[in-house]
């Protein structure tokens, strides 16, 4: 992996601070925190330039057990961490290679992030390889139980290039069309014309079905709508809430 040095990234920082007035800035960098020296020189930079920011970035669970880090990110201005938890049962992530780390770790570090005064992105994936009923629902628990200050469910998906892509086609799974006026919207999480995998266990309407049920029953419970009350305001909470009325439409379900 090689990395542009941390004064080549905070100098196009600067550019879009002092020649466009930008302060919300996203790492689209899924594994940012990986070399901790890199980012302990950026959020170093960052603090030294005095900018005024508002920054998302991505992070694995393992890598922000580092509380010291954690706190100097926050005074660079990373506001939100998004982190791949994607699936609350460990079996389920072993098969993903996502199986490293062990519910208590995930608890201990997402908690860990947020006594940095740094919100949580939690992502969870519904409808992995090895997933049924009962480990779908534990994934529900574990984003309920975690209660991050937001969360993205999705359903699996066989990305073209990817190795489930591969094991799809060897067992002549239907894959989204790619051709035509609508392209690739198959692929999309919230298009009407989603497809996503199934799994040995379920199918995959009843994976989508699930997801999207998911969605509702987290964004209503009362638990995270006081949170956000009390972190962001009553209208942040109105927001979501009227978000919540609307459902997707789904040609999978019948819609």
């Amino acid at each position: 992996m090689r990395y542009w040095s941390s004064d080549s990234v905070v100098n196009q920082i600067g550019e879009l601070v002092n020649k466009y007035g930008v302060k919300n800035i996203k790492f689209i960098d899924e594994m940012f925190v990986l070399d901790k020296r890199h980012v302990n020189s950026i959020a170093d930079k960052i603090i030294e330039k005095g900018y005024d920011l508002n920054i998302w970035a991505y992070a694995r669970v393992d890598t922000v057990n580092d509380g010291a880090l954690l706190e100097k990110m926050k005074r660079a201005g990373f506001n939100w961490l998004a982190l791949g938890i994607e699936s609350g049962s460990k079996h389920v992530r072993n098969g993903v290679e996502k199986g490293r780390f062990d519910e208590d770790k995930i608890i201990t570090n997402v908690k860990k992030v947020k006594d940095a005064g740094i919100n949580v992105i939690g992502n969870y994936i519904f409808g992995l390889p090895d997933d049924t009923p009962e480990t779908m629902q534990s994934t529900l628990d574990l984003a309920l139980a975690l209660n991050c200050e937001w969360a993205n469910f999705y359903s699996a998906m066989a990305y073209p290039g990817s190795a489930l892509h591969t094991i799809a086609q060897d067992r002549r799974i239907p894959l989204p069309d790619t051709e035509g006026i609508r392209g690739c919207t198959g692929y999309s999480q919230h298009a009407y014309e989603t497809l996503p995998l199934p799994t040995d266990t379920l199918s995959n309407t009843e994976v989508l079905r699930f997801r999207d049920n998911a969605h509702i029953t987290y964004f209503s419970n009362s638990n995270y709508l006081k949170m956000v009350e009390e972190k962001f305001g009553g209208k942040a909470v109105e927001h979501i809430k009227k978000m919540n009325c609307h459902t997707l439409k789904r040609k999978l379900l019948g819609d």
